[in-house]
This record gives C-alpha cells, structure tokens and sequence, in this order.
C-alpha cells in the first residue's frame, strides 16, 4: 500500500506544482483571470480569486508530499479539486465556451476530458487520504518505484487534453 500512496503524493504535488507554475508567469496570470471572468465571476474579485487559486495549488503540490503535513495537503488537494470539478462540470453541462486556464495559458476550452482528468486527481486525493493512516517507512525501491508512477500519470494526465484532442477535436478555439 505503500507504493499506491507514494505514487498518489507524487501525482498530485507534480500536477498542482506544475499547474501553479504555470499561472505564475504573466501570460499564465492572464490565461487564469480570463478564465475567472468567463465564469463569471465579479471583475472586482478576479484578481483575489487568481490568487487564491494560484496559492492553493502551490501549497497543495508541497503539503501533499510526504512529510508530517500530508494529511493536511490531501484535505487541501480535495477541496481544491472539488471545487474546480465543480467549476467544469458547470461548464460542461451548460455548454459554455470557456477557456481552459488549468497550466496556464490554452487555445482550447473547457470540456469534458477535464471532468475526468479532475476525478481521477479527486481519486488520488481520496486514496492517499484513506490509505495515510496505514503507511509504513518506504524502502528505497518503493520511493524509486513510486516517484516513477506518480510522475508518469501525471505526465499523462497533464496530456491528456492534447491526446484527446488528436480524436476528438474541440469545435472551440480559443485565443491567447
């Protein structure tokens, strides 16, 4: 159980790290405010809403790791993503063309692969939240083992737009 639990860690610190990087350059800033208004949100809470954003997924990638903070980082991570599920699956069920600002600036919108990218982080969340409490010392071959299989999903996952896209093209093309 160790192993599925380090992997989840890393999957989800590598995915919210990248993700926070991503906004924090000023066109990734842009991306994520634009998104923020095409979702509707009041101009004036824009730039606060960003923020937040931004900050929350950067201490969720670092508590989520393993150290005495995970706990708190897995909380973090689920809320975040319920949140943000919340805010897609909004998108996806009234059809919206709204922009996908997720690892900073994007040509496509919003739609349902992120449904799924976003269930499957919650997943992660969930799994390394019930499995914690059980976790034992990893040997060096687990932690090698799990950095691998957590860093690989999220490579998928962070692509999973662009695979998606070579199918199923979206009928939406953003600018940035």
């Amino acid at each position: 159980m160790t192993y599925v639990l380090l992997s989840c860690q890393v999957l989800l610190a590598v995915v919210f790290l990248v993700s926070a990087t991503g906004k924090l350059r000023p066109s990734g800033v842009r991306a994520l405010r634009r998104t923020l208004r095409e979702l509707g949100l009041p101009a004036r809470l824009v730039p606060l809403t960003a923020g937040a954003v931004i900050t929350a997924e950067a201490a969720a990638g670092l508590l989520v790791l393993p150290t005495p903070t995970a706990p708190y980082g897995l909380v973090l991570a689920a809320l975040l993503l319920s949140a943000l599920t919340a805010g897609v699956a909004r998108v996806v069920i009234g059809r919206r063309a709204v922009s996908c600002a997720c690892f900073g600036p994007g040509v496509r919108p919003l739609r349902g692969v992120h449904l799924v990218c976003n269930g499957v982080l919650l997943l992660a969340a969930g799994c390394g939240l019930a499995l914690l409490p059980a976790a034992g010392p990893a040997h060096a071959e687990v932690l090698a083992v799990s950095i691998a299989v957590g860093s690989v999903a999220a490579l998928v996952l962070m692509g999973l737009d662009d695979i998606t896209e070579l199918f199923f093209p979206s009928t939406i093309r953003r600018r940035t």
